[in-house]
C-alpha cells in the first residue's frame, strides 16, 4: 500500500508543480490566459476536423505498434487499489494534459514563436522536449509521443487554441488509461 502511494504521488508531482510554476509565471509577468497561453476555443468545424484527424492518428499508431511488434501497454491489474486508480486516472486524464499543454503548446510555443523566424521551429523544439520528458517509455514509445506532440503543435498553430490541444491530449490519455484499466 505504501509503495502505491509513493509511486502515484510521484506521478502527480510533475503536473502539479508545473501548474503551480505556470500560475506563478503568469502572475509575475502579468500574462493573459487567453492571449499568452492561447486558452480560447477554435471554430467548431476546425475542432471537429482536428478531432477526426486525431482519432485516425490514434488508430494508425495502434496499427503501426502492432505491425512493428512494439510492446503492448501493461495493464495495472491489481497493482493499485480502486481509489489509487481513480487518482492515477485523474492525473493522466486531467492534470497531465492541462499542465503539459499549457507549458508546451501554450507558453513555450508562444515564447519560441516570438524568438524563432517561423512557428515550425517552435513546433519542433517543443515536441522534442515533450517527447524527451516521457522517459517512462522505451525509445519506440517516445517516438509515438513525438508524433503526438508534433500533431498537437500543428493543432495549436492552425487553430490558435491550446484548449483544443488540452482536450485532444486528454482524450488520448483517456484511451491510455482505459488500456491500463481494462487489460
Amino acid at each position: 500500500m505504501k509503495s502505491e502511494w509513493k509511486e502515484t504521488l510521484t506521478h502527480l508531482a510533475w503536473p502539479l508543480v508545473t501548474l503551480a510554476v505556470l500560475m506563478l509565471v503568469k502572475k509575475l509577468r502579468g500574462l493573459s490566459w487567453r492571449d499568452d497561453f492561447h486558452l480560447r476555443w477554435p471554430a467548431l468545424t476546425d475542432a471537429a476536423m482536428w478531432l477526426a484527424i486525431f482519432v485516425a492518428l490514434v488508430v494508425a499508431e495502434e496499427l503501426a505498434s502492432k505491425a512493428l511488434g512494439l510492446d503492448p501497454v501493461v495493464p495495472w491489474g491489481n497493482k493499485y487499489s480502486r481509489f489509487m486508480m481513480v487518482v492515477r486516472v485523474f492525473g493522466m486524464v486531467v492534470l497531465a494534459p492541462l499542465s503539459e499543454e499549457l507549458l508546451f503548446r501554450g507558453l513555450l510555443f508562444k515564447v519560441l514563436s516570438d524568438k524563432i523566424a517561423h512557428p515550425a521551429g517552435a513546433i519542433l523544439i517543443t515536441s522534442v522536449i515533450f517527447a524527451a520528458i516521457h522517459v517512462q517509455y522505451k525509445l519506440s514509445g517516445m517516438a509515438l509521443v513525438l508524433v503526438d506532440a508534433l500533431f498537437f503543435g500543428l493543432v495549436r498553430y492552425y487553430t490558435g487554441s491550446t484548449l483544443l490541444t488540452i482536450l485532444l491530449h486528454s482524450l488520448g490519455n483517456s484511451y491510455a488509461a482505459y488500456q491500463r484499466i481494462s487489460g
